[in-house]
């Protein structure tokens, strides 16, 4: 297929603002692809060339990417910067550099679909002295090659920003309409193949062989992690015992622990842990590894856990903000770990010696996981927990959780299963009133002064129900110098679109806020403001789909009466 065919798909996608149209032309694309070329294209639509659980990032950054558009085009590098920022997209530039280019090459080949995935699959696999330039000449090898449009694509997929609107559930929908009848049914054995899989490759492979029936033999498996089963907020610990207990009257209480939600994959001597964001993590904790593997008796099993931090001289338990210096080292391991050592409780377990556990009740889980366990304090041990049928007992555990300095208590359903990536009401979290709230960044104003270089005043969006994110005020305070910086690095490349001091980002960098109380507003969208918000901390460990509800911000404001 020619890439400029797929180029063709995505500005469709991007004019039409309509799901259904965009789902129409999705499945007509999949349903006319041939099986090594479907594989690649649903990935590619949403700027990907690797699946989100492989240990792989494309490694081009944006400046090196504006060098290969200026190696290929021979356009300085300040012009592409002055374009970049005029435009917001970095694609957008490429595309202007390539039809004003002055140098061009005269034995160009037409691009390919095949060709644009594997070459910048293979950018990643460059290590080492020079590798830097191998990436600037690989990328500058297509753009050479590519119309303006198709550059302009390239860019956008190394970028990892394609701005033509498809997300999971469309992609979802769209094999679902091309494979099978599109009946919710067949919708809903496509997302749970995608619960267990996390990658639409795998699932197209499936459906082409064994159609929409096929789907149901994907199952969960080592090193290949599932997102984690997410809680709802409890309006209270009685109405969410009342809603939780079990055929006993029974509701089980765990402790709400302030660290990194991982899971941990244990091969024989093989361990892997990644986080809630498929991210993984083994390097960077090696004595997580240690404690695995002295004190996990099972030889093949998949188990949840919260690593947290403590301070080795008290034993106190740290910060998340502190614990996740951990998760970005990448340098110096062992001199962070004495530091900053942690601390492994175990929750739950999803797979064990070849068989998943995903369907078994959670009381089955845990007698199971607490058989594999040889507890050794403060290394791992299992969760601090209650089972039981009194509220006040559930009351008198929370109380005790935040006294000890945790972030407060989750309460389970003892007899549901485990459900990947979804809120489904098996479980609750209950923490102070007026917490903290994780809210995703939306736009961001450069800051005045010595720091007028940096972009630090940013909005904060909440999560709608249709995957809109609102807006519920700005951050004008709570930045150190260093936390400034950080969190400008972080900002700086997802920008889209520049007015005056004000710049729109993709909504990626999630961050845990403060502040005094909420408002009723109409000058944002939500509907809401927050009060004197308050920067607490990066959370790296989150993506935008796992921030806070407007349900949760309109709850909390009720509250308040």
């Amino acid at each position: 297929m020619r890439y400029t065919s797929l180029v063709e798909v995505y500005e469709d996608l991007a004019e039409t603002p309509a799901t259904l149209e965009k789902r129409s032309r999705l499945s007509i694309l999949f349903e006319s692809a041939d099986p090594p070329l479907l594989k690649m294209l649903v990935r590619l639509v949403r700027g990907k060339v690797f699946a989100p659980w492989e240990s792989v990032e494309i490694g081009v950054s944006s400046a090196l990417a504006t060098k290969a558009i200026a190696r290929s085009t021979g356009i300085d590098s300040d012009t592409l910067e002055g374009w970049w920022r005029q435009e917001g997209d970095l694609g957008s530039a490429a595309a202007k550099a390539v039809n004003k280019r002055v140098q061009r090459t005269f034995d160009s080949k037409p691009l390919t679909v095949t060709r644009v995935y594997h070459t910048i699959r293979e950018t990643a696999d460059y290590t080492g002295a020079g590798s830097q330039q191998r990436q600037i000449n690989t990328i500058a090898g297509l753009i050479s090659d590519a119309t303006a449009k198709e550059a302009q694509y390239v860019v956008r997929t190394i970028a990892g920003s394609m701005r033509i609107g498809v997300g999971e559930g469309l992609i979802r929908d769209a094999l679902a309409s091309a494979f099978a009848t599109e009946s919710q049914a067949d919708i809903e054995a496509v997302q749970s193949a995608y619960d267990v899989t996390n990658d639409f490759s795998i699932i197209a492979d499936r459906l082409i062989s064994d159609g929409i029936e096929g789907l149901s033999a994907l199952d969960i498996q080592l090193f290949r992690p599932v997102k984690p089963m997410l809680a709802q907020k409890a309006e209270s610990i009685p109405s969410a015992h009342t809603d939780l207990q079990n055929g006993s009257g029974q509701t089980l209480a765990e402790i709400k622990y302030d660290g990194v939600r991982a899971k941990i994959h244990v091969d024989g001597e093989s361990q892997r842990v990644f986080t809630r964001r498929l991210t993984e993590i083994t390097a960077q904790f090696p004595d997580v590894i240690s404690a695995v593997n002295s004190h996990i008796t099972a030889d093949k099993c998949i188990i949840e856990a919260e690593i947290v931090g403590y301070d080795p001289d008290t034993g106190d338990p740290v910060t998340f903000q502190k614990l996740s210096r951990r998760i970005k080292r990448k340098h110096n391991v062992a001199e962070m770990t004495s530091q900053i050592p942690v601390s492994v409780y175990l929750f739950d377990i999803l797979y064990l010696d070849g068989q998943s556990m995903l369907d078994a009740p959670l009381s089955r889980r845990c007698h199971v996981l607490e058989s594999i366990v040889d507890s050794s304090p403060p290394d791992i041990d299992r969760a601090q927990s209650l089972q039981t049928n009194s509220v006040d007992q559930l009351k008198s555990f929370y109380a005790d959780a935040v006294a000890s300095g945790h972030e407060g208590i989750m309460l389970k359903n003892l007899d549901q299963p485990y459900q990947p990536g979804s809120r489904v009401g098996y479980q609750r979290k209950v923490k102070p009133m007026m917490e903290p709230l994780d809210l995703v960044v939306t736009r961001a104003k450069w800051s005045e002064g010595r720091k007028s270089e940096y972009l630090g005043r940013p909005y904060l969006g909440c999560r709608g129900t249709d995957g809109t994110f609102y807006e519920v005020g700005r951050m004008h305070t709570g930045f150190t110098d260093a936390e400034l910086a950080e969190f400008h690095s972080q900002i700086e490349p997802l920008i889209t679109e520049v007015d005056g001091r004000e710049a729109d980002v993709r909504p990626e960098v999630v961050i845990e806020v403060e502040y005094e109380e909420i408002q009723q507003s109409s000058k944002y969208d939500s509907g809401y403001a927050l009060r004197f918000p308050r920067f607490k901390q990066l959370r790296p460990d989150l993506d935008a789909s796992q921030i806070d509800s407007l349900h949760r911000i309109e709850q909390l404001y009720e509250s308040q009466e």
